[in-house]
């Protein structure tokens, strides 16, 4: 994965649309079935299967959606394995299990978002550079990118963005020279 790829994918999802709504209910249903088989057999761990699933959402879909995955879990689990939410507030441990499901799943989020800012920023300023706008060339596409402005952006085939290139200062040498400032 090039380095243009790989900063375009820490700063937006990997995933979006159709395929991350997917995604996010895979990412449910899974540790859903998972839990299921073991109910009656492992006790004491009741959110343990949805964790790792979180945390692939946070990595591949983005931090809202891996929100909504959280949610969605606490409530799916709560909904099939406790009852109705007269009996999830009746049960002992029930609102604390909870409690603690979705603050390691905000922590775990969080790391994610901590960790792919880090690594954007790094790749985005590896001179500790700030300001201006970087062009790079990769498999005859060009590309701009504005330091800590979001992905690169694609500009085209390197001969469209050459002629676009010559013809830009073609003008302002002519705007130069009509305006008497030509040195």
């Amino acid at each position: 994965m090039s380095r243009i790829h790989l900063t375009h994918w820490l700063q937006a999802p990997f995933v979006t649309g159709r395929v991350a709504l997917f995604c996010g209910i895979v990412a449910v249903a899974l540790p859903t079935i998972i839990r299921f088989s073991t109910s009656g057999v492992v006790r004491g761990c009741e959110f343990t299967p949805y964790l790792p699933f979180v945390l692939l959402s946070a990595i591949l879909l983005g931090s809202w959606p891996a929100g909504a995955v959280a949610l969605a879990s606490a409530t799916v689990f709560g909904g099939l394995f406790v009852g109705p939410p007269s009996k999830f507030f009746e049960q002992p441990c029930a609102m604390s299990s909870a409690a603690m499901f979705l603050a390691a799943s905000a922590l775990i989020i969080g790391i994610v978002i901590i960790t792919r800012r880090a690594i954007a920023g790094i790749l985005s300023h590896p001179d500790g550079a700030s300001g201006g706008v970087i062009f790079s060339l990769e498999e005859d596409q060009v590309w701009a990118n504005w330091y800590g402005q979001g992905p690169p952006v694609c500009l085209g085939s390197r001969k469209k963005v050459g002629k676009m290139m010559e013809d830009f200062l073609a003008q302002e040498e002519l705007a130069k020279r009509l305006n008497g400032q030509f040195e």
